[in-house]
């Protein structure tokens, strides 16, 4: 059987990336969404499950859930065990990914993730960024997640590539500062240059 394309859709927090993917899923294409599989992953895998309470300790579950609040405090104050951390679970997700798309059937199937350009994914044969303008992404935000200030939105768009580096590292770009009509229509461009 002929493999699956794969175009990547990735960008920086409140860029639109979800809503493009959503997009192109009501068109009836497959996408894969990295980050939620992620979090999936490290409740469900065994060999996942096993390496983080390794690497954390007994506190890195409650109740075989993982214990979010925990990891990311041991995590944000440690680049090392980020780094271990992202050493377990990105082979998951890549794993996870390639029997997804054989079980997709389709020849072409989109990839949803923020770190494609930062971890140099080599499934992607074609790398889609969606920008937008800092303030607009801030009020998107904003919007989504109560619970957040701006200077804490504005401490991960700091610590975020810029979209400086993904319009020069990205095959194709979709600006996302207008309406949901603008997007589509960008969307439908796309289509018409990888499918």
């Amino acid at each position: 059987m002929k493999q699956s394309r794969v175009i990547c859709i990735t960008g920086g927090i409140g860029s639109g990336k979800s809503t493009v993917c959503a997009m192109l899923e009501s068109k009836g294409y497959h996408v894969y969404y990295s980050d939620e599989r992620a979090k999936a992953l490290m409740h469900t895998n065994p060999t996942l499950v096993q390496g983080i309470t390794d690497l954390f300790g007994e506190q890195a579950y409650s109740q075989g859930a993982l214990n979010r609040a925990y990891v990311a405090e041991r995590i944000f104050s440690s680049s090392a065990l980020k780094e271990k951390l992202e050493s377990l679970v990105h082979p998951a997700v890549r794993e996870d990914f390639e029997h997804w798309k054989l079980k997709s059937g389709s020849t072409v199937v989109f990839k949803e993730s923020a770190l494609v350009l930062e971890t140099g994914d080599p499934t992607c044969e074609h790398v889609v960024s969606v920008v937008a303008d800092e303030d607009v992404r801030i009020a998107r935000v904003m919007a989504r997640n109560t619970e957040m200030n701006e200077s804490q939105i504005r401490e991960r768009l700091a610590n975020q590539l810029g979209d400086a580096h993904r319009r020069a590292q990205s095959d194709t770009i979709i600006e996302n500062n207008g309406s949901l009509k603008d997007l589509s229509l960008q969307v439908d461009y796309l289509l018409s240059k990888v499918i």
